[in-house]
């Protein structure tokens, strides 16, 4: 789940100015992960939301979800493909 020159490219928005375009992939990976988050978050409860968030390590944290939110995965990649369309209907706009 990265948005690097090839999701930029997907989405048409790879002809973005160099350094606009770093801040806008930065920003929609960090919006990206907090509705990730979100999503993932609403199949878990108070305790385990706090166990999870003591995870330090991306490989601990992929085998707790596994366990936890069995269906994580297609969460993720329905965020992901959600935010890709909305970024796509968007591109206009966000382009200028």
């Amino acid at each position: 789940m990265r948005i690097d020159e090839q999701f930029m490219k997907e989405v048409g928005l790879d002809k973005m100015p160099a350094a606009e375009k770093q801040a806008f992939m930065q920003h929609a990976e960090e919006e990206l992960e907090v509705r990730v988050g979100q999503s993932v978050g609403a199949y878990l409860t108070a305790a385990q939301l706090d166990e999870f968030e003591q995870i330090d390590d991306i490989q601990a944290a992929t085998v707790w979800l596994d366990k936890n939110v069995p269906t994580f995965r297609e969460i993720v990649k329905a965020v992901y493909d959600g935010f890709r369309q909305e970024l796509i209907a968007e591109r206009a706009s966000i382009l200028g």
